[in-house]
């Protein structure tokens, strides 16, 4: 393809994007990239990337783009998303949104004005296990939802072993960092399947002893506005990791594992479990799949799978969380 790309940030998740640009034919030499870190730049050259710079307005200053992924610590997103917007550069943000919303209403109207197409990487929309989940829910296969229950648990050590971890954004408050935010995706799937939020009660702290200043686990208990509870559970803490969602209907019961790549269906009739286990077992083809979505987004061909309104309503109940953590109530989004 002969787009031109702006990637912002060059770490582990800028650099995936930049393989998978790659694997669907783009040119490196239309691949520019924004990576302050100069043994990062050293990585992006490894790759084939020449085009490097310290700043998105200094890359601004240098090229045109088609369209950019912003893949920068969480503080940065809005404020870089506003340089883009203004230039009129479609922007793929990757998760979350931000660590806040301060300059959002300054985003939507530039993005308004300049007609600018935003999505957001929330990966695990494309997961072929939630297509699959989906599927079942649509066809009623465990009748009326009564309750769900979502977990995403990672040592924060572990997420990046190459790396020390008090060195990575993600152990930064100054930068975005912290469990409700990056662990999101729990939050966002809760939000595709079963609709928007109404209230949620919460708590959201640090219990570790981890070398890190940002929240280290979370856990609400969440209401639809459709009327379904649930509960859904975040740290970077766990030993063993696990990524799962469970469903709870009048007829049965599913059940996602996204380590083992497994759906399973209990149903309460004949006492049977089903289990599908045929997915696709590399889930970097998701990643694929969001990257493209957005780019046949960009050229009017497709719907936006996560749009910016989703991500600012899954934002809102992130501090809607914190709000209820600090009051010790009910908060209603």
């Amino acid at each position: 393809m002969n787009y031109k790309v702006l990637v912002v940030g060059g770490g582990s998740i800028g650099k995936r994007h930049i393989r998978n640009l790659k694997s669907i034919k783009f040119d490196s030499k239309n691949i520019h990239c924004v990576e302050p870190r100069k043994d990062r730049v050293e990585e992006l050259n490894q790759l084939g990337i020449e085009s490097t710079y310290e700043d998105v307005r200094n890359a601004l200053k240098h090229n045109d783009y088609d369209f950019s992924i912003l893949c920068s610590p969480t503080i940065f997103h809005i404020e870089q998303a506003i340089d883009l917007a203004k230039k009129g550069i479609n922007i793929f943000i990757e998760k979350p949104l931000s660590a806040d919303l301060n300059k959002i209403d300054d985003l939507l109207s530039i993005i308004k004005e300049n007609n600018v197409k935003v999505g957001i990487a929330y990966v695990f929309r494309f997961s072929p296990l939630i297509d699959k989940v989906k599927e079942l829910i649509d066809k009623n296969h465990i009748g009326k939802l009564l309750y769900f229950r979502g977990e995403f648990s990672e040592y924060l050590p572990d997420f990046h072993p190459y790396e020390d971890y008090r060195t990575f954004y993600m152990a930064k408050k100054e930068l975005g960092g912290g469990s409700i935010l990056d662990q999101s995706h729990i939050m966002d799937l809760a939000y595709y399947l079963f609709g928007e939020f109404k209230s949620v009660f919460a708590f959201n702290s640090k219990v570790s002893n981890l070398e890190i200043n940002v929240d280290d686990m979370s856990e609400m208990i969440l209401e639809t506005k459709n009327g379904l509870h649930g509960t859904v559970h975040t740290d970077i803490i766990g030993r063993s990791h696990k990524k799962e969602l469970e469903i709870k209907g009048e007829l049965g019961n599913i059940f996602v594992n996204f380590y083992q790549n497994t759906v399973s269906v209990y149903s309460a009739s004949d006492k049977s479990l089903t289990s599908y286990n045929k997915f696709e077992k590399d889930f970097n083809v998701n990643y694929i799949l969001e990257l493209k979505n957005f780019i046949m987004y960009c050229q009017g061909k497709e719907e936006i799978r996560t749009s910016l309104e989703d991500s600012i309503n899954i934002m809102k109940l992130i501090f809607a969380a914190k709000k209820s953590h600090n009051s010790g109530q009910r908060e209603v989004l």
